[in-house]
């Protein structure tokens, strides 16, 4: 199965995305749930508009998809109903302040502090999912 990178991006009023591997597939919806939920079908609809030789071999095939976000700004609007940027600090161990500017865009996080995110928020994911009752 054909994994396909999906480039989440902050939108006026929602989120946008592309795929590297599919040239000229956009889309934009009002939330991340319903740009996942919308995904699947309308890039089946794009490649089935595909002229023969413009398809690639995996698009006759199964295909999932991973989720790469753009920025800090685009995982806080994407994600706004269950975390805020000072949550996000605090999950990352980040200055609220510092993520304050990166979530407006007035700075631009190192790769080192997107992976110190990153696995912050995979650590809390592993917590969340440990939880249980009785």
């Amino acid at each position: 199965m054909k994994k396909l990178k999906v480039i989440i991006c902050k939108a006026n009023n929602g989120v946008s995305a592309h795929l590297p591997e599919v040239d000229g597939y956009v889309i934009a919806r009002s939330s991340l749930k319903r740009l996942k939920q919308d995904l699947y079908e309308g890039i089946k609809f794009h490649i089935d508009g595909l002229y023969p030789e413009e398809r690639q071999p995996w698009m006759n095939g199964e295909y999932d998809f991973d989720f790469v976000f753009n920025d800090i700004q685009s995982l806080v609007e994407a994600y706004g109903n269950f975390i805020n940027q000072s949550s996000l600090a605090r999950i990352a161990g980040i200055n609220e302040g510092q993520m304050r500017q990166y979530v407006s865009g007035v700075k631009n996080p190192t790769k080192r502090t997107l992976k110190r995110i990153e696995s912050g928020v995979r650590e809390y994911a592993e917590e969340l999912r440990a939880i249980a009752f009785q």
